[in-house]
């Protein structure tokens, strides 16, 4: 059976769909069958595959709403091993929105459940909000990946999102586990970036990952080549890092590693 990851944060431009759709592309190039799900209604995973709106014939809007089954919603990304379901839930449309907003907190679980077996790792790219959006995701998933920039603002926020976690662990999913924190956009030429990486690894032991995500101008290339950055630059330090990321997650052997053991309270930032 699959193990769902959700990859969440409250707040915006810290990596969360980067982080998806390159980690998703170095798991399918280690050979593990790997699923995209996006519920962001910004919709940028279809377009880091070369889609644009017009392209989608289903999405997780139909699943929710249209009682679609979620296998119907599943397109291949053009990369072997790996598939995504987009999100067809347009940030202009606030009335479908509002109707998403009200479903079932188990909804996506729930139709997850039904296509597991068919993955490795299903990943769920996360709104960078607390609404319910992010309620159904880390209510279906096994484990979660924060990417935290590598600024002090970013810092500042992890304390609500983890106040969350904590809530939905101990009331609607007692299986979560952090599987780690990820340091993303990091430019150790900076004394703000050390001192940062330097409190967050005080601060969190050891769930958070070795593997670091540089600021790299390929990695904002992707969705202009609609591919992966493995796919059109893997020699580059973005493609090199998360395809390191991937490693660590599944171990070097292709085995897959434990997630972090977070029973002792995380503190808060």
């Amino acid at each position: 059976m699959g193990e769902v990851i959700a990859i969440a944060s409250q707040k915006g431009g810290v990596g969360k769909t980067t982080t998806s759709v390159n980690l998703g592309a170095s798991l399918a190039s280690l050979g593990h069958r790997t699923l995209l799900v996006d519920i962001d209604p910004q919709g940028s995973v279809a377009s880091s595959f070369g889609f644009t709106r017009y392209d989608i014939k289903a999405g997780i809007l139909d699943v929710f709403l249209d009682a679609l089954p979620i296998e119907e919603a599943v397109h291949p990304t053009g990369v072997e091993n790996f598939d995504f379901i987009p999100t067809n839930l347009w940030s202009d449309e606030n009335e479908r929105r509002k109707l998403i907003g009200v479903a079932s907190k188990i909804k996506l679980k729930d139709e997850l459940a039904g296509i597991r077996e068919m993955y490795d790792f299903i990943l769920i790219d996360c709104p960078p909000s607390l609404g319910n959006l992010t309620f159904n995701a880390l209510i279906a998933a096994d484990s979660l990946i924060v990417p935290i920039q590598c600024e002090y603002y970013a810092l500042k926020a992890l304390g609500r999102f983890l106040k969350l976690t904590r809530i939905i662990k101990n009331e609607n999913n007692p299986n979560l586990r952090y599987r780690g924190f990820l340091l993303t956009m990091v430019d150790l030429r900076t004394n703000l970036t050390r001192i940062v990486i330097e409190k967050i690894r005080y601060t969190l032991q050891g769930m958070v990952f070795k593997t670091m995500i540089p600021r790299n101008i390929k990695l904002a290339e992707v969705p202009y080549h609609g591919q992966p950055v493995l796919s059109f630059d893997r020699n580059c330090k973005g493609a090199t890092s998360y395809y390191e990321l991937a490693r660590e997650i599944v171990g070097e052997n292709g085995n897959f590693v434990p997630v972090a053991d977070d029973n002792q309270e995380v503190k808060v930032i």
